[in-house]
């Protein structure tokens, strides 16, 4: 085998090699068949977001279009599984049941692709679930190539979370925040409303609950993380914050209960929705990453 460091042939198609991947990645992937989430289906800008749909055999993502290209995973569905939750956050998510085990009626603010609709229909089907969502595209995009639509339980609202909660509503065991629009002058880094993320309306949410109801928070990682910690702390009298595989961000459980719920009760409570039908992952697994102290 002949030296890189030598060979001036095998110099040249090293450089040529990295010229061929430094072109590739800097065309829009739009303009790419292919990428690690599949092919295109579909492309649109909508007034809030650029999004992409992609399907590599039974999984299809959809994608938030940075401005410079990146394709940042919303949602991704096991076409075959849709109850199953593929992406690990939303798993998190759902560590509400350890703190509220019996759920009637629940909001989702930011419907992306629906899977977590999906799942709760399959692991509570008896559950009133309504979400709001302010990009009619996405609620669409949902419909379209998710299956996700107002039936039965399910309620979809397309509206500014920060407007409906504002007005008249029903009382909610659980208010799940998962809203992200592209980042912008009103949002964080990460593309978090910034009139979704204050004192004030984090106790405005606490009217919208029922008693002992709780708030989940989608946190991705940010310079700001710990002042959101800090303001949930103020706002609420329990938060219990869980640490994403990879260390990739938060999701905090933010409980209107005037007592802590202690680790070894939330493990508890774990332990038995685990024996429950219809689950998908290991409630007690994900419970055992409560971040104390942080």
């Amino acid at each position: 085998m002949s030296d890189v460091r030598t060979n001036p042939a095998a110099k040249w198609c090293l450089w040529v090699l990295a010229a061929i991947v430094l072109l590739t990645a800097s065309q829009p992937a739009a303009a790419q068949e292919m990428t690690p989430y599949g092919k295109l289906e579909h492309d649109v800008t909508s007034d809030f977001s650029h999004i992409r749909i992609r399907r590599r055999e039974d999984y299809r993502s959809m994608m938030f279009v940075r401005d410079t290209q990146e394709e940042v995973v919303e949602s991704m569905l096991d076409l075959a599984h849709p109850n199953r939750l593929v992406v690990p956050y939303t798993q998190f998510m759902f560590l509400s049941y350890a703190f509220r085990p019996a759920q009637e009626r629940v909001l989702i603010v930011g419907l992306g692709g629906g899977s977590m609709v999906h799942f709760l229909k399959k692991f509570d089907p008896e559950l009133k679930v309504d979400v709001v969502e302010i990009d009619p595209a996405v609620v669409d995009i949902a419909r379209r190539f998710f299956g996700v639509t107002t039936a039965g339980n399910v309620k979809i609202i397309t509206a500014d979370a920060f407007k409906y909660l504002a007005g008249e509503t029903p009382k909610y065991d659980v208010i799940y925040m998962d809203a992200f629009l592209k980042p912008s002058e009103e949002t964080d880094s990460t593309g978090k409303p910034l009139n979704l993320n204050t004192v004030q309306f984090y106790r405005d949410l606490q009217s919208h609950l029922t008693k002992d109801g709780v708030v989940v928070f989608n946190l991705n990682n940010h310079r700001g993380l710990r002042e959101d910690l800090a303001t949930m702390r103020e706002a609420f009298p329990n938060v219990y914050p869980f640490v994403l595989p990879e260390n990739t961000g938060l999701v905090v459980v933010a409980s209107t209960a005037a007592a802590p719920q202690s680790p070894a009760d939330m493990l508890k409570q774990a332990r038995q929705l685990d024996a429950r039908p219809n689950g998908t992952f290991s409630f007690e697994q994900l419970a055992r990453r409560l971040a104390r102290g942080r």
